[in-house]
């Protein structure tokens, strides 16, 4: 019986910690999707929560009545006006709200979206899409006489009606008859292969949809005969030229050419690998299943015989649907600090980002939002509640809700509305304040997985994010393992490569990186680094295998290059630059590179990423006061960067200074009646007394300074007597570790003590060295021995003035060591 029991007060925890759980976590249970509504028809909307909201609420996005009969007009969320609809308008039913619409014209077209009230907090759903259904009539279209060779294949369409919602469909008539498609594909084409005398007549098209039918005229007249006379290749109609498919649909690229003898086709890709292993082809057109970011590009169809030939160009526009990915789902941040957040927003085309906060778009003097990025500054109180991302594009929308709780602050201790602004976005912050002190046990939150993007044949850019929670980081390092060539078998599975370490110094606000020299057509893995306030490190998933593939350059098409149109300067350490950006129908941008640096300085250019097609702006931070800067932009994608941009010059303001100017001197005039003998007289009197003085409290200053210094002495000797120098470090293919203080002496020596990253294959013969003179240390009886650390390879760079200090720092120890050690007779490390 005790044992039922306990089961059973387990089971009732469990459940009661599910419900508190849930309790918490408000989300809607409907999925709002695109309605097409007929004149005179009524539709109805619900909105069904998970629980019960204190009230509901609807908003209503109004679409142009030119685009009242297209459900992907584009609408943006953060800029397009709405209205509140009246609350007599909907009924709330507990957890669900319905609202009815009845389509009297085409006024209700537009974005209807949800509201769920839980107190201050705020859940704002998807909005739905309601468009008014309609049909068109056939365009105007050339009509055709065509005379054949049996064994051709016919292709022929009718476009759809234009503005026809929901979309039409296509049907062929023959001499009257319903004529049925040899060819099953999407296509809404006809395609008749291998054409026979029995093909011959007269063809039409029948078109439809929710409002009804029609049927065109006559469009073609078709005859195939036997024998004709011989012709180069040509097309019935030109065949289409773009293509628009979704991520994993199968897309059929027509393209036939009649003849005699009867056309040969070849197909091949423009740019990138043809993608032969899911490609079928057909008569009249290729087929290619499962379609992936990588089919995105332009094919090239060519019709021969031996009286000719004919080529046509057709683009594939690859489109995925939004996705958010955000590190966290909720936070808790104390009033008066800042808090930044970043979320991961990918799909094709780029999809629109806006963020709303408790149910509507965020529009607050101390929050800034920049595309999948936001940042408080500072944190208020009214901020508390549900902040929303959403990220639409033609294929759908979709949101990620974080939580926030904002701890207040107590009367004494509130925040004041005049002070003054923080510094501008783009700083690395945590939730806690910069001014405090990390949690003595606070986590070490690693780096996310880097996102590789190719640059050229030899370099590759990687990207990361890094939680606001845990320790602050004080820089970031970058490592990479070589597999092997493209062309070796087995570079799937190396595991004897080294990771390599790149020798720079990442800042804690930056998010990318740029690694040269690399091999074309190799194998490579990366991961990154984080080294924290507490000298300990942390590094981060290591990435998928990447291939650095090695590209045709003179027969690419080259990105196009943005044009920088103005800078603006924002303060003492950011200026905000400005571009524009001429798309090209066959290309889409990823987003751009901003290239910086001193125009004084002879070093590289600093790189900051910024995602999106369509961002035509950006803020630079981090950068030194009263200073002249070149700037220079590149787009990019995943496979390759455009070339630079011309270098447009900013400069940041001087900063300015706080000190009060010097009091002048003011001379009065003397009023004295004496001699001017006399005057100077006094003058030299006192003149002597104050040098007299000062030379007294001159020898005064000189005995206590020996004083101290010779107590100072005797101090540093006592503090060398309990322990030794850190000297942390880290080191690939290796577990990071942090020397302790007290580290156990043997024979007079210490173990060293470090978190190394090896860059440099040379810093294997410094290990053995180094622990060569550790085992000689450790069998020695002689106590007179020291370690000598061995340098960090990769790090011994002109440029890296810090190992230097800690070079000299370390020669100068072991020389006061060797001093000690022959005054009291002990060795110190």
């Amino acid at each position: 019986m005790d044992g039922f029991q306990v089961i059973c007060t387990i089971f009732v925890t469990v459940v009661a910690y599910a419900d508190s759980s849930a309790a918490d976590h408000e989300y809607m249970l409907t999925k709002p999707e695109s309605l097409t509504v007929s004149i005179n028809f009524e539709t109805k909307l619900e909105c069904v929560m998970n629980i019960l909201p204190d009230k509901f609420q609807w908003k209503f996005y109004p679409l142009d009545k030119k685009d009242s009969f297209n459900p992907k007009a584009p609408l943006s969320l953060t800029n397009s006006k709405f209205r509140i609809i009246p609350a007599d308008k909907y009924e709330p039913q507990k957890k669900m709200s319905s609202l009815t619409l009845q389509a009297d014209s085409t006024e209700i077209a537009g974005d209807y979206q949800c509201l769920a009230h839980y107190g201050a907090s705020v859940v704002a759903s998807i909005p739905w899409r309601i468009t008014i259904a309609n049909l068109t009539h056939f365009r105007t279209q050339e009509k055709v006489d065509a005379t054949v060779v049996v064994g051709n294949t016919i292709s022929w369409r009718c476009e759809p009606p234009p503005m026809s919602n929901p979309e039409p469909y296509v049907d062929y008539v023959k001499n009257g008859q319903y004529f049925p498609r040899v060819i099953s594909t999407s296509t809404k084409s006809l395609i008749i292969p291998n054409a026979t005398t029995s093909d011959s007549g007269h063809y039409a098209c029948k078109s439809g949809n929710t409002e009804g039918d029609i049927t065109s005229g006559t469009l073609l007249n078709l005859r195939v005969v036997r024998h004709v006379s011989p012709e180069p290749p040509r097309f019935l109609i030109r065949p289409k030229t773009m293509y628009e498919v979704n991520k994993g649909d199968s897309v059929f690229l027509e393209c036939a050419a009649v003849g005699n003898p009867v056309p040969k086709v070849e197909w091949r890709k423009k740019v990138g690998i043809f993608p032969e292993h899911r490609c079928e082809k057909l008569e009249g057109g290729l087929v290619i299943k499962n379609v992936s970011s990588s089919d995105n590009g332009v094919y090239e169809c060519v019709q021969k015989n031996h009286l000719g030939t004919i080529s046509h160009y057709i683009t594939l526009n690859y489109n995925e649907p939004p996705k958010i990915d955000c590190l966290l789902t909720t936070t808790d941040v104390t009033q008066g600090d800042n808090l930044d957040l970043d979320c991961s927003v990918t799909g094709t085309p780029t999809p629109e980002v806006s963020w709303f906060l408790n149910g509507f778009v965020v529009n607050d003097s101390k929050i800034e939002t920049d595309g999948n990025k936001i940042y408080f500054m500072p944190v208020e109180k009214r901020h508390a509640g549900n902040l929303q991302i959403f990220a639409r594009n033609v294929l759908g929308t979709v949101y990620r809700t974080i939580s926030i709780k904002v701890i207040p602050l107590s009367t004494t201790q509130e925040v004041s509305t005049d002070k003054p602004a923080p510094p501008t976005r783009g700083n690395h912050r945590n939730n806690n304040n910069n001014s405090r002190k990390p949690p003595k046990h606070g986590k070490m939150v690693p780096p996310s997985r880097p996102n590789i993007s190719r640059l050229n044949d030899e370099a590759v850019l990687l990207r990361w994010t890094v939680q606001m929670k845990g320790l602050p980081i004080q820089f970031f390092k970058v490592q990479y393992r070589e597999l092997g060539p493209d062309s070796q078998r087995d570079h799937h599975n190396r595991k004897g490569s080294k990771w390599m370490t790149t020798n720079t110094d990442i800042p804690p606000h930056m998010r990318s990186y740029e690694v040269t020299n690399l091999k074309p057509d190799h194998w490579y893995r990366f991961r990154i680094a984080a080294v924290y306030s507490n000298n300990d490190n942390k590094n981060s998933p290591t990435s998928e295998k990447f291939h650095l593939r090695k590209l045709d350059f003179d027969k690419r098409n080259p990105l196009p290059i943005p044009l920088v149109t103005k800078t603006e300067t924002i303060n003492s350490t950011s200026v905000k630059i400005y571009w524009k950006y001429n798309s090209l129908p066959n290309i889409t941008v990823d987003g751009f590179f901003v290239n910086y640096n001193s125009a004084s300085s002879a070093a590289d250019y600093m790189r900051e990423v910024v995602d999106g097609q369509h961002t035509n702006s950006y803020i630079l931070t981090h950068l030194q006061p009263d200073t002249v800067y070149d700037i220079k932009l590149q787009s990019f994608t995943s496979k390759s960067a455009s070339d630079f941009s011309a270098i447009m010059k900013a400069k940041t303001l001087g900063v300015v200074s706080t000190t009060s100017p010097p009091m002048k001197e003011t001379v009065t005039p003397s009023l004295s009646t004496e001699p001017s003998g006399i005057s100077k007289l006094y003058i030299i009197i006192a003149v002597s007394v104050v040098g007299g003085c000062g030379l007294i409290f001159a020898l005064i200053g000189v005995l206590l300074f020996c004083k101290r210094s010779k107590q100072k002495k005797n101090s540093n000797r006592g503090d060398r007597d309990k322990g030794g120098v850190d000297d942390h470090r880290i080191q690939a293919d290796a577990e990071y570790v942090v020397g302790s203080k007290n580290a156990p002496r043997s024979n007079g020596c210490v173990p060293p003590n470090r978190i190394t990253i090896t860059a440099n294959p040379l810093a294997d013969a410094d290990n053995k060295n180094q622990n060569m003179i550790e085992m000689s240390c450790l069998s020695s009886q002689n106590n007179n021995c020291s370690t000598v650390q061995p340098s960090v390879s990769g790090e011994d760079s002109p440029t890296n003035s810090r190992d230097k200090k800690n070079k000299n720092r370390e020669k100068r120890i072991r020389n006061k060591q060797n001093t000690d050690s022959n005054t009291s007779g002990e060795n110190y490390v």
